[in-house]
């Protein structure tokens, strides 16, 4: 048996597979449907929509099999990531990366396997659409267009899923998703003691602009802010968008004093986009940041809520008496 390379974007695709928030999640009827109708339409004793997580496979949808997670090293469907197109194996037991493959020696004897990989919106790799079957067997352009057009299908509601979760201006997480999402996030971080910081960011006179100069002029501006967010995020990062101008960051720190160093990275960004505009006022923000602290926080709101506090209380603080 041989065991399937990593893809060279791997950390990438790892963060954007787990910002679509679908790992350890099932009976989904929009995915199970799509697998039912593939095994009918292949002819097929399995059919799988899978998710390849760092060490293991996660079925999201299967028809066939009551197989949820395997691990990633004995997993086809992570050959099937690094393929271009649609990886077909004709007969594992004739083929040397899966001969000994314990799910072919053994339950559910895999024979042959199809797959092709399923991408979320933003172009990653989510894992693979396949299917199994206990005999070997050949696959014609037919069938291979077939399963690229199911793919699609997933791909259509991989979008559906990621526009529910996301603010249509900036991109990023809306509030909703990031309440649900950040507490996952933040229960993680608390159990393996990692240290974190919440930082809740509010754009100065953002209503004042909409009003006066429109709706367009506003969004640019949220555009702009939202930029800096999402292209620094990091893998166990999260960003999103709380609405009225303002954003929220979960941080983790996987480097001293990660926090002061993003805060001083976005002012500098900040100022160029403020030098080079050639607008007639400049975009300010103000901001909280709470550490996390044990005896202090007991969930994700309660940092949001003590960061806000302090974005707050430091405004009134600068404004003129």
């Amino acid at each position: 048996m041989i065991y399937p390379a990593t893809p060279p974007n791997e950390s990438e695709r790892l963060k954007s597979l787990y910002l679509i928030d679908l790992l350890d999640k099932s009976n989904d009827e929009r995915f199970d449907r799509l697998t039912r109708l593939m095994k009918v339409s292949f002819h097929v004793p399995v059919a799988s929509l899978s998710l390849l997580d760092r060490e293991r496979q996660w079925l999201l949808s299967s028809a066939g099999t009551d197989i949820r997670e395997t691990p990633r090293s004995t997993s086809f469907c992570a050959h099937a990531i690094l393929s271009e197109g649609v990886f077909v194996v004709k007969d594992a037991y004739k083929d040397k990366r899966f001969c000994n493959n314990p799910y072919v020696k053994g339950e559910p004897h895999v024979r042959f396997y199809a797959g092709y990989p399923v991408r979320l919106p933003d172009g990653m790799i989510a894992g693979t659409l396949c299917i199994v079957d206990h005999v070997p067997r050949d696959f014609s352009m037919d069938e291979a267009n077939a399963l690229i057009d199911f793919a699609a299908i997933v791909e259509d509601e991989f979008l559906i899923v990621s526009k529910s979760m996301s603010d249509n201006v900036t991109e990023l997480m809306n509030k909703q998703s990031f309440l649900k999402l950040g507490q996952k996030r933040f229960e993680q971080f608390t159990k393996y003691q990692l240290p974190f910081t919440l930082i809740y960011f509010e754009l100065d006179n953002i209503k004042s602009i909409r009003e006066v100069l429109g709706d367009k002029e506003a969004d640019a501006i949220l555009k702009n802010f939202s930029v800096y967010i999402k292209s620094t995020l990091k893998k166990h990062d999260i960003g999103a968008y709380l609405g009225r101008g303002d954003f929220a960051v979960l941080l983790e720190h996987d480097i001293d004093n990660a926090d002061e160093r993003y805060l001083f990275n976005l002012q500098c960004f900040m100022d160029d986009v403020n030098a080079t505009s050639q607008k007639a006022y400049h975009i300010n923000y103000g901001y909280g940041l709470t550490n996390y602290v044990p005896e202090d926080h007991v969930s994700l709101i309660s940092m949001l809520e003590q960061a806000s506090r302090t974005t707050y209380a430091e405004k009134k603080r600068k404004e003129p008496q």
